[in-house]
């Protein structure tokens, strides 16, 4: 019996040893890299009373619904300038922001509708006709991103917070700053049209505010490496009156602090 006791636990210790899988040196496993998420952010300058506002307004649509860009171009429309300015009744409503102001007026915003994509800076100039839109935005898309931003909303109330985690996929040598803006879709309000004006024109992707800044914040650091992540947070940021919470997004973008150039946008409903 001994020797079967003996003969059983042997054969048990030779199947442990046969069911291993064997290793060779220099016994490191790879780890997969994170995947890149490219997207782009199309800023269209626009006003109430802009009568080829609403072209513009149409081609960043088209790209967004027929180019298969999809959510992977985030366009905000950044009502600013004469065209912007409140008049008498159906013009009333102010869709103006002071971050929208800085904007236009930092970017020498002269003629409308504009817009930047990116911004990119070609010869001295961020400013790109609507019809150079997407010829810009292909060429964006053909970049490699270096960075992937997750964003994660807190309502209260009527007040927001968050946080917003950057994940570096490649390595970033520039000083970079975080801008998180507010936008609003589905604003019902009056606007110029060729051939006279829309009372019930749909507003979509309107810049509502600036949450941390006018020019954002800059990163704690100059320099990532991939592999790298880093996050900030706000908190108690007080939604306006009219502000309608379902159709309210966040857009996070880093820049290069010098150039302004955008290197990754993200974009999240807050509910």
């Amino acid at each position: 019996m001994k020797v079967l006791k003996i003969f059983l636990a042997l054969t048990i210790i030779g199947f442990s040893f046969a069911a291993c899988d064997k290793i060779e040196a220099p016994y490191t496993q790879e780890v997969e890299k994170p995947v890149g998420n490219k997207k782009v952010l199309l800023e269209d300058f626009t006003g109430q009373k802009c009568v080829n506002c609403p072209l513009a307004h149409e081609i960043a649509h088209t790209l967004q619904d027929t180019s298969n860009y999809g959510e992977k171009l985030i366009v905000v429309a950044i009502h600013a300038g004469f065209f912007a300015t409140p008049s008498a009744a159906p013009f009333d409503y102010d869709f103006r922001t002071e971050a929208g102001d800085i904007y236009e007026s930092y970017f020498s915003v002269q003629t409308y509708p504009t817009g930047m994509v990116n911004r990119v800076n070609t010869d001295g100039n961020y400013l790109i006709d609507k019809d150079g839109w997407a010829t810009e935005v292909a060429k964006q898309f053909e970049e490699t991103s270096l960075v992937n931003i997750e964003i994660t909303p807190s309502l209260n109330g009527n007040k927001l917070s968050g946080e917003v985690n950057l994940d570096f996929i490649e390595g970033f040598a520039s000083q970079g700053n975080v801008q998180i803006w507010i936008t609003e879709d589905s604003i019902i309000k009056p606007q110029v049209v060729p051939g006279g004006m829309e009372e019930d024109y749909v507003h979509m992707h309107v810049l509502r505010g600036a949450i941390n800044g006018n020019w954002g914040e800059a990163l704690p650091s100059a320099s990532y490496n991939s592999g790298d992540n880093e996050s900030i947070s706000f908190s108690n940021f007080q939604l306006g009156d009219d502000w309608v919470t379902d159709k309210l997004s966040l857009v996070v973008y880093l820049y290069e602090q010098e150039s302004k150039k955008v290197i990754q946008v993200e974009e999240i409903k807050i509910n």
